[in-house]
């Protein structure tokens, strides 16, 4: 018997009829016009256009759609409005005669139920501002940068809070995460079996590798050509603003949250010649880190290195394993939106060190003087020194507190966009175009610093090993040739003849002593360099996703200035969203003058101690020959 005639049969009755019935595609329609990117898989619309809902469960504020013309992408859930059918009526089934295609037939646009679910909404104003996409991409820079990876997860949060508590260790440390590459990507998820049934023709054109109806995004991946941005650095995946989004920076920009932040909380920023600084605190303190020793637990199964840290204010040792400095620098980024937080020193062990073992001395010594560096660095910044969760950090020694403070700085309600919500800003408005004016020429001056940290690391490494190989033998070759001809010399024993023959031995000695010299130097003078040189790489290679924050959040608000102009945002939502805009400018613009402070001091006392390490190694190579010259005075 057909198969058509089998469905036939079994549509007499209405249970029937309700089993086979295809359920109704979920529809949507556009409260906001959305320009998408095209390379990031994103689908374009408009307000008031319907669209097909695919998946609902990519994430991060996402889902995927089909417009009527069949083009499938990404768009931002806040965009849209989902428009409901109405409770079934259960009609009687069709006469066996009814075609089967009929029973597939999605429902139409157009139904009473659309347009009442669209009338209810229909004089849409703008006494509720239009969300902010999930993370913002600026449309007005039609040349800049690729924002490739810029939704590609936001940052990690610990999956089992409690157990995380009770055992800080991994399985083997070493798998802990590691804040030097990239502490906030989300492993990548790959099914074992496609899950989708979209057609070659319903993939997109667009380089983004995103499955039309994966359940998941992925994360993705980046080209020889889109590895950099305008601002210089090679880029991890742009996930900051993904962050700030999800965690209430559009609610901030839009002014739909509001919190009464304690006095305690708040954090100034003063006007200066220079522009916007942070307030720096009137005690500025240090923070030592001795004596590392290695502990067990697990009755020895497990071993790890503790630090011993004592803050200067306090005078009170602390006991810290590299897994707590993993964590502090995972909340520091997770709270400070605007801040770049220096990367952690390896976790890994480095190619120096490969051959010797992870609790050699030399190593653990290595590792503790790179902690003790990016300590440095943070006791120095106004904000983060005078944070809570840094504090904890430096001076918590009771382990039920410890956890309790744990816990809160996971929960912080201040961070990510909502730290915004505690900087306390001069009363003066920026002038929007002065700020992208000053954005444009920082943008340039970290991509040039950038470009000059790789050159002269390339230039001093090729220099350090030039010192310890090249120039040590050749000295040394010019050394052992005076000690030959010396050597012969002496044959002649004659008492004329023996001065000469001393001194060109001595020159010889002098030679072979000097190509020691060149081998030992580079730790005088070029490897601390080479160190602060590596140190500032290390910082550059943050920065992208701070002024691409700031990027976002200028482009929303010229956005909304746009909106103003054709008469869908009230000019004084407009003034709004422009004022909280200028926090983050200012949050911006202070960081950007701290780094500057910073990076002046540095490189001062790093060029005065290359100086003088250069200095006082060619003025002993100096007395060295002076003093086997004066060997041939009396020869």
């Amino acid at each position: 018997m057909p198969a058509v005639q089998i469905l036939h049969d079994c549509c007499n009755s209405l249970s029937v009829v309700t089993m086979l019935t295809v359920p109704q595609a979920i529809q949507a329609r556009g409260l906001y016009d959305f320009n998408g990117d095209l390379d990031n898989g994103e689908l374009t619309f408009s307000t008031g256009e319907t669209l097909t809902i695919v998946t609902q469960d990519i994430g991060e504020g996402w889902w995927e759609a089909r417009n009527e013309a069949g083009q499938q992408g990404l768009i931002p859930e806040s965009y849209v409005q989902l428009l409901e059918p109405p409770e079934p009526s259960f009609p009687p089934p069709p006469p066996p005669s009814a075609p089967v295609s009929d029973w597939n037939t999605p429902q139409t646009e157009g139904g009473d139920w659309n347009n009442d679910a669209w009338n209810s909404h229909g004089s849409e104003s703008w006494d509720q501002e239009p969300p902010h996409a999930p993370d913002y991409t600026n449309h007005n820079n039609a040349g800049g940068v690729n924002n490739q990876g810029f939704r590609g997860g936001g940052m990690q949060q610990q999956a089992s809070e409690e157990g995380w508590d009770d055992d800080w260790d991994d399985e083997n440390e070493d798998n802990s995460s590691n804040s030097t590459t990239n502490t906030s990507q989300p492993n990548e998820i790959k099914p074992d079996a496609p899950e989708t049934t979209a057609t070659d023709k319903d993939q997109l054109p667009g380089s983004g590798n995103f499955g039309l109806s994966a359940p998941k995004r992925e994360k993705k991946q980046m080209t020889q050509n889109s590895d950099f941005s305008k601002y210089g650095t090679v880029k991890k995946s742009f996930n900051r603003f993904s962050t700030f989004a999800k965690t209430g920076g559009d609610a901030f920009l839009m002014g739909t949250v509001s919190a009464n932040v304690s006095e305690s909380d708040l954090i100034k920023i003063i006007d200066t010649q220079d522009g916007p600084a942070w307030n720096y605190p009137s005690q500025p303190y240090t923070c030592a880190i001795k004596s590392p020793k290695k502990e067990s637990k697990l009755k020895g199964l497990k071993s790890y290195i503790a630090y011993q840290l004592t803050p200067s204010f306090s005078n009170i040792q602390v006991s810290r394993r590299y897994k707590h400095f993993d964590w502090l620098h995972e909340r520091l980024e997770a709270k400070f939106t605007c801040i770049p937080i220096p990367p952690l020193p390896d976790k890994a062990l480095s190619a120096k060190h490969s051959s010797k073992g992870r609790y050699e001395d030399d190593f653990v010594s290595e590792r503790m003087r790179q902690l003790q560096l990016w300590v440095d660095r943070m006791v120095r910044h106004p904000v983060i020194s005078q944070s809570e969760v840094f504090n904890h950090f430096l001076t918590c020694t009771d382990e039920k507190k410890w956890k309790a403070g744990k816990r809160k700085a996971e929960k912080d309600e201040y961070q990510g966009g909502k730290f915004f919500l505690t900087l306390q800003t001069p009363p003066t408005s920026l002038d929007m175009r002065d700020v992208e004016k000053r954005m444009e020429i920082f943008c340039r001056f970290v991509k040039g610093m950038d470009d000059n940290m790789r050159n002269m690391l390339q230039i001093g490494h090729d220099s350090r090993k030039k010192h310890t190989g090249p120039y040590k033998r050749e000295f040394q070759k010019i050394g052992g040739s005076f000690k030959q001809l010396a050597e012969t010399f002496n044959l002649d024993s004659a008492a004329h003849s023996q001065n000469l023959t001393a001194a060109i031995d001595y020159t010889g000695d002098t030679y072979n002593e000097i190509g020691d010299m060149y081998e030992k130097q580079p730790r005088e003078d070029l490897d601390y360099m080479l160190e602060v040189l590596f140190e500032y790489k290390g910082m550059l290679s943050t920065y992208p996703d701070v002024l691409k924050l700031h990027e976002g959040a200028i482009g929303k608000a010229k956005e909304c200035e746009r909106l103003k102009d054709e008469g869908r945002m009230p000019e004084s939502d407009v003034a709004a969203v422009i004022q909280r805009a200028d926090v983050i400018s200012f949050g911006t613009l202070a960081e950007m003058n701290h780094f500057q402070r910073e990076r002046v001091a540095d490189y001062k006392e790093m060029m005065q101690k290359f100086l003088h390490g250069q200095i006082k190694f060619y003025r002993d190579i100096t007395q060295k020959l002076e003093s086997a010259l004066h060997k041939y005075e009396n020869a």
